[in-house]
C-alpha cells in the first residue's frame, strides 16, 4: 500500500498541474447554464473525461502516435474556442426575449452542448497528460484509475467555481476561449505528421499561436459588434 503513495501523489500533482487551463475552459463551457443544470454537466462530462482519460491513458504511447490526431484535435479546440463565444451572445438573447425563456427547452437546448463541450475540450486537451501520468503509473493500472479520479474531482471543484465566477466576470470566457486557441495552436505544431511540415516554414512556432489568437479576437470582436448592431435603434 505505501508503495503506491510514490506514484499516487505523483500522478495527482502532475495531472492537476497540466490540467489548470482544463479547470477554465471546463468553468466556461457550463457558466452560461442554470446552476442545478451546471453542476449536473460539470459531474456528468468530469465522469465520462475520468473514463476516457483511463483508457487514454492505458494506450497512451500507441494512441499519441496516430498520425493528425492532434492536428483534428487542434481543429475540434479552435471550433469550440468559437463556440464558446457564440454560445454567450445567443444566450444573451435568449435571456432578452421572454418568449425563449418559457418551458425546459431552452435549458435542454444549451445543457446537452454544454456536456459535449465540456468532454471534447477535457479530453482533447488532456492528450498530453495521459502521456505523463501514464508513465508515472508504470503499468499499475489501478493506481492510475485511482490517482485520475482524484486529481479529476479537484478538477471538477474548481471549474464549479470558475463557472460562478465567469458569471460575474465574462471577460474570463474570453480568456478561455484564448487558453483554447493557444493550446489549439501547440496541437498542430506537435501533431506527428503536420508538424515536421509546419517546422519547414520560419517563424511558425510564432505566427501559429499568433494567427490563432487572432482568429479568436476577430470573432469575439464580430460577435460583439453583430450584438451591438441588433441592439441599436436603426435596426430592425
Amino acid at each position: 500500500m505505501l508503495s503506491w503513495l510514490g506514484p499516487l501523489g505523483g500522478i495527482i500533482l502532475v495531472d492537476l498541474i497540466l490540467s489548470g487551463d482544463n479547470a477554465l475552459v471546463i468553468g466556461a463551457a457550463a457558466s452560461k447554464l442554470p446552476r442545478k443544470q451546471r453542476w449536473l454537466a460539470i459531474l456528468l462530462g468530469g465522469g465520462g473525461a475520468i473514463v476516457l482519460r483511463i483508457a487514454f491513458a492505458i494506450i497512451a504511447t500507441l494512441l499519441l502516435q496516430l498520425p493528425l490526431l492532434k492536428a483534428i484535435g487542434g481543429a475540434l479546440l479552435m471550433i469550440i474556442a468559437v463556440r464558446l463565444l457564440m454560445d454567450r451572445h445567443t444566450a444573451a438573447d435568449d435571456k432578452s426575449d421572454p418568449q425563449k425563456q418559457t418551458g425546459e427547452r431552452w435549458v435542454k437546448r444549451g445543457f446537452f452542448p454544454a456536456l459535449l463541450t465540456i468532454l471534447v475540450a477535457d479530453v482533447t486537451m488532456s492528450l498530453d497528460n495521459v502521456l505523463a501520468v501514464g508513465a508515472l503509473a508504470a503499468g499499475e493500472l489501478l493506481v492510475l484509475a485511482v490517482g485520475l479520479v482524484i486529481s479529476i474531482l479537484f478538477l471538477l471543484v474548481s471549474s464549479a467555481f470558475l463557472a460562478e465566477l465567469i458569471e460575474r466576470l465574462p471577460w474570463l470566457l474570453d480568456l478561455a476561449s484564448l487558453v483554447l486557441g493557444w493550446t489549439a495552436a501547440h496541437m498542430f505544431l506537435e501533431d506527428i505528421k503536420l508538424g515536421p511540415v509546419l517546422d519547414r516554414f520560419p517563424w511558425t512556432d510564432y505566427a501559429l499561436p499568433a494567427v490563432a489568437l487572432a482568429l479568436i479576437l476577430v470573432a469575439d470582436l464580430y460577435l460583439r459588434w453583430r450584438d451591438h448592431h441588433k441592439q441599436s435603434p436603426g435596426h430592425i
